[in-house]
């Protein structure tokens, strides 16, 4: 492996760590009623085109089919965080990174309403997306 290759995988490996917290930090500016129902929407019409089985390239070509999903998913993810007012994006900047988020009690609550089933889901997770994703 070369040097620029090792460099890209350690820039990779950043962001790859980083997702939980991106994660938690989308869910609480999508769950705040200061957010405008418009950015909201942008949101919710970026994930439609991705479960869409209708695409402007096609998941079937190799590579770049799901390439263009990723693509169009992470820029729409990028105009949501940046256009959210600036203190709902603070606040839950704040609330991602130091385990406060709304994504977390959430979860919380869910594992408590669906008890070892919440805990068989997450933990099969990985096998359900490679069969059916």
């Amino acid at each position: 492996m070369n040097l620029s290759s090792s460099a890209r995988y350690l820039r990779m490996a950043r962001i790859v760590v980083k997702l939980p917290t991106y994660a938690r930090l989308v869910w609480g500016i999508l769950r705040d009623p200061r957010t405008p129902i418009g950015l909201k929407g942008m949101l919710a019409a970026a994930l439609a085109y991705v479960v869409m089985p209708v695409d402007l390239v096609p998941d079937v070509i190799p590579i770049v089919g799901q390439a263009d999903d990723l693509t169009d998913l992470l820029l729409v993810l990028d105009l949501f965080i940046q256009n959210a007012p600036a203190e709902v994006r603070a606040e839950h900047t704040i609330r991602a990174r130091n385990g406060t988020a709304d994504l977390d009690r959430d979860l919380e609550r869910l594992r408590g309403l669906m008890g070892h089933r919440f805990d068989r889901i997450r933990d099969n997770l990985p096998e359900l997306l490679d069969r059916y994703g």
